[in-house]
């Protein structure tokens, strides 16, 4: 059985990431946490699931080889109730287009780090 998130209701959480490893790990730790997480393979693959069904969070890889994270964020933020928007970043969080993501994290991420983030 999953752990709880700390007295939080679980989340519908997208994890998008075209390195399997870095998916695998976040949609871990997030299922860990409680929550309900698809996890998909790239940018195009987000946008899919997110005209499929709500989520509530998405977390979305800086850089992917078919559409780099900026890109999705900004076709998600472009349709009304769209998920709070997570970035994973290699790179200098510092680099990311102020205002795009609600959080930015530093790969590679922590449990509780993820956890502040997926809760808000």
């Amino acid at each position: 059985m999953p752990a709880k998130s700390l007295g939080s209701p679980p989340l519908r959480v997208l994890v998008a990431d075209d390195h399997e490893f870095s998916r695998e790990v976040v949609a871990r730790i997030a299922s860990a946490l409680g929550h309900d997480v698809t996890a998909v393979d790239g940018g195009h693959a987000a946008l899919e699931a997110v005209a499929g069904q709500a989520f509530d969070v998405a977390v979305i890889d800086r850089r992917m080889p078919d559409m780099d994270g900026a890109a999705v964020a900004i076709a998600m933020k472009a349709h009304p109730g769209h998920p709070r928007l997570v970035a994973l970043s290699g790179d200098d969080p510092a680099d990311m287009l102020p205002g795009l993501f609600d959080v930015v994290l530093q790969k590679p991420v922590e449990a509780a780090v993820l956890a502040r983030a997926l809760a808000g």
